[in-house]
């Protein structure tokens, strides 16, 4: 899954993915290390390919990549429970409608923030280029918070 470190509502949206993904069966990327990440070349041509700002993406094993809404759908399939849902995936229109959902949450992902700010969390901020709206809203990638030790308190 790559994300965006740029966004604090991201960052905090990937730390709770992080902490739901037991199984460790999703790897958090930031989208802005892609293009150089030495270990996955196939991240590099995706970044060359799409506008990684634009949504969240999710590049599967098998090499197709999901974003938006999709993404998400492929998010909660891999988190424990997440088969659960599969059977709902197929009907006509979900997809749509997760992807007008995500839509709805991106294109507030600033308020979001200011409200986790005000909840005591880091505070979230997004610098999002206004150049990449899509649709009707800001989409946005999900990135993870800097994980905090017993050190930090």
């Amino acid at each position: 899954m790559l994300y965006d470190e740029d966004c604090g509502f991201c960052r905090w949206s990937a730390a709770q993915l992080r902490a739901l993904d037991r199984r460790r069966r999703l790897e958090l990327v930031p989208l802005q290390h892609a293009a150089a990440h030495p270990a996955r070349p196939e991240l590099a041509a995706l970044a060359g390919a799409r506008d990684l700002r634009a949504q969240i993406h999710v590049l599967r094993h098998d090499g197709s990549v999901r974003a938006g809404g999709g993404a998400m759908l492929e998010i909660l399939d891999a988190l424990p429970g997440g088969w659960l849902l599969r059977p709902w995936q197929l009907l006509p229109g979900v997809e749509a409608i997760v992807d007008a959902g995500y839509r709805w949450v991106a294109a507030r992902r600033d308020t979001f923030g200011r409200l986790l700010a005000g909840s005591g969390a880091e505070r979230p901020t997004c610098t999002l280029d206004r150049a990449a709206k899509i649709g009707r809203g800001r989409q946005a990638t999900i990135e993870p918070a800097p994980r905090h030790t017993a050190e930090d308190s």
